[in-house]
């Protein structure tokens, strides 16, 4: 279990939001019209507000679910920015990163008949190959996320969860997909990413704690109640080869403090381990319980 927090006050957000935006628009990735524009803006307002004590006024009038959007969808693109700008030129993925700022505001806006959605699924995608690139993983394509670790050859399948009657159909689908890799690739390991935002519909507050610390049981029981719930889905399949299943969870939290609140964007990794600690999967279990410790590190 990992839990990445991201303490920053709301003007460092901004400020590292428009160095994202530079660095988008000088590789040839257009933000304007388009839901960075919107982020970008709401994350200014947000500043200014709290400059002059208004905060309360700009949630009145946009309301916490805008302003929820706007200050987690800025703390992805700021990972993907910090974790992909070193990049040299060929092998930035463009094409991944126009998708990721198309799409409605708003999530309950996508639409599957109306080819929405996808947008939203790229910039999981790429959250996900920021993760794993500074826990030290050589990203090396981008289906939805392959890399290598330990000179391992990895592919991620990454899935959003809008509903618990999709659950289980989207984990089947994700273990499908990897399986047809492993077939063309057997030497190939799989890990599965699951977003729990819509699930858990945490996407609907803004938590106001004491410290950061208050907020780490809070996620842990989201965390630990789905995986009591959902995890016979993965460790009941047969491919041995799935290593692992991420699970993300976004939150936003004002900490308390003076002269002003601080911000506080939490990602919350659950990494739950399918190998056993047993002599035929042991070298895949050090493996992945690496790769997890790594992920750790780099979030404290």
């Amino acid at each position: 279990m990992t839990f990445m927090f991201n303490t920053i006050t709301f003007d460092d957000q901004f400020q590292k939001l428009k160095e994202a935006e530079q660095w988008l628009n000088g590789i040839g990735v257009q933000t304007q019209q388009t839901r960075f524009d919107e982020v970008l803006y709401l994350n200014k307002q947000i500043v200014e507000h709290n400059k002059n004590n208004l905060l309360e006024d700009l949630i009145a009038e946009y309301g916490n679910l805008k302003l929820w959007f706007a200050l987690t969808e800025a703390s992805s693109f700021i990972e993907i920015h910090e974790a992909f700008k070193g990049q040299k030129s060929h092998v930035t993925p463009r094409r991944k990163l126009k998708m990721m700022l198309q799409g409605p505001y708003h999530s309950w806006d996508e639409d599957v008949n109306a080819d929405n959605i996808e947008p939203r699924n790229t910039l999981f995608e790429l959250e996900a190959a920021a993760q794993f690139k500074k826990a030290g993983a050589k990203i090396t394509g981008f289906d939805d996320v392959d890399f290598v670790f330990k000179k391992v050859k990895f592919n991620v399948q990454c899935k959003r969860i809008h509903s618990e009657k999709k659950m289980r159909d989207n984990v089947l689908e994700a273990a499908t997909q990897l399986y047809k890799r492993m077939r063309a690739r057997p030497n190939v390991k799989g890990i599965i990413c699951l977003s729990m935002d819509k699930l858990t519909e945490k996407e609907k507050m803004i938590l106001k704690v004491g410290s950061p610390d208050e907020v780490s049981p809070k996620l842990a029981v989201l965390s630990n109640s789905f995986l009591a719930k959902y995890r016979s889905l993965w460790h009941n399949h047969v491919n041995t080869n799935i290593l692992a299943v991420l699970l993300f969870v976004h939150v936003v939290a004002t900490i308390e403090r003076q002269p002003s609140d601080l911000l506080t964007t939490c990602r919350d990794i659950a990494f739950d381990v399918i190998p056993r600690q047993a002599f035929y999967q042991l070298a895949d279990y050090d493996l992945i319980i690496e790769l997890g410790q790594r992920m750790q590190s780099v979030a404290d």
